[in-house]
């Protein structure tokens, strides 16, 4: 199996300081931008992904649904896929919304979003990433998939697949619509490719912090 792992487009937080992050932003005109690129990249015609899987929130979807469109494959969305601070209030539209902008979209069977549970701790965001990794592996008839979500989730199922510490120890960089290769064979993962964003411009190709 291949897994191609995608951050979403500059949002409008990852331009702004944490303490003022807005619930659920939409990606910014750059934003915009990085994704109309990243869905041309050239890249895509050699990794041929089979099935496109994408947080709900607005700025991943937003992401995805370009991507989904130039590859012409099933597009499903998965609450697991959030970000690790997805439960804050107000964070999420619901689904009826998302259908509506995003009408291609395929929502898991019985989704449960947005989630008002609380934050998410560490620990909870690991067994998360433990529960995509089984998720992604149990697809039956699918060998090359592409993830869109975020750069903390992000973080987590890197080294969930690659069997990293997840206590902090090891961050790993992850620009705006950077993408990420992991191949799967003879009982080994290889890290094929990391935070590539060679499909920008190199005006469009600045780094964000946060999710």
């Amino acid at each position: 199996m291949e897994l191609f792992l995608v951050r979403h487009g500059e949002s409008r937080n990852n331009t702004l300081p944490r303490s003022h992050h807005l619930p659920d932003p939409p990606l910014t005109e750059l934003g915009r931008l990085q994704v109309a690129q990243l869905a041309r990249a050239d890249l895509w015609t050699a990794l041929r992904p089979q099935r496109i899987l994408s947080s709900p929130l607005w700025r991943a979807m937003a992401t995805a649904a370009p991507l989904a469109a130039r590859l012409g494959v099933p597009w499903q969305v998965w609450a697991d896929l959030a970000e690790v601070h997805r439960s804050h209030p107000g964070d999420g539209q619901p689904v009826t919304e998302l259908a509506a902008a995003f009408p291609e979209a395929e929502f898991e069977p019985g989704i449960h979003w947005p989630d008002q549970s609380g934050d998410e701790d560490p620990e909870g965001a690991v067994a998360r990433a433990r529960r995509v990794v089984a998720r992604v592996a149990s697809l039956a008839g699918v060998d090359r998939v592409a993830l869109v979500g975020h750069g903390g989730f992000g973080q987590y199922l890197v080294r969930a697949w690659l069997g990293a510490p997840q206590d902090g120890s090891v961050e790993l960089l992850q620009d705006n619509t950077a993408v990420h290769q992991l191949r799967f064979a003879h009982g080994r993962v290889v890290l094929v490719r990391f935070n590539d964003t060679a499909h920008l411009a190199p005006a469009l190709g600045a780094a964000a912090a946060g999710g």
